[in-house]
């Protein structure tokens, strides 16, 4: 079946499918040294968390910015880049954090889809070429959130999407396995 990407958020979790904040609500003043950790685009790669990078921000400021917050387990996908829309889950040794204005937060509806299944598709060939038709921009592509939000996956039933998630993560696995094997050479 063909689903929306925001069927696919949780109809239970306010800011289930919700971008980042503006700007002007996320300054450099904002910065601190520890703190609420703010996800930038640097750290999305394609089902890869790239842990660099730390910039955080108080609690005070993460509070005010609630529908910006992400959490452990969240996808996280970037607004914009090369490619746009490159897409990772938020590890969990990260129970809170906020997305700098260039994320799009999607809490998946546990009931009905598999996290790492919508994460392999939002990064698959097929769906970044519909996010790619639709971007804006003439130096770096943007996809916006409403637009965003009407693109659809294809997806069986959870227990295929978990089933096929497990083993293509488990191939995954084993090709970084086999690099990280090859530059200790």
């Amino acid at each position: 079946d063909e689903y929306k990407i925001s069927d696919i958020a949780d109809p239970t979790t306010k800011y289930s499918l919700t971008g980042g904040p503006f700007g002007s609500d996320l300054k450099v003043s904002d910065y601190t040294l520890t703190g609420i950790r703010i996800i930038q685009l640097q750290n999305i790669g394609d089902s890869i968390f790239y842990d660099e990078n730390k910039i955080y921000t108080s609690l005070e400021k993460a509070d005010s910015l609630l529908s910006s917050n992400i959490f452990a387990g969240d996808l996280i996908i970037a607004k914009m880049g090369d490619p746009v829309a490159k897409c990772t889950v938020i590890p969990n040794y990260i129970p809170r954090c906020l997305m700098s204005s260039d994320g799009i937060r999607l809490k998946v509806n546990q009931n009905m889809f598999d996290n790492y299944f919508i994460q392999l598709s939002i990064n698959s060939s097929y769906f970044r070429k519909k996010t790619t038709e639709i971007s804006t921009g003439t130096t770096r592509q943007r996809i916006g959130l409403q637009e965003f939000r009407k693109l659809t996956i294809s997806c069986p039933s959870i227990k295929e999407q978990i089933k096929i998630s497990r083993t293509l993560l488990s191939i995954q696995e084993s090709i970084n396995g086999l690099k990280q094997q090859q530059v200790a050479i």
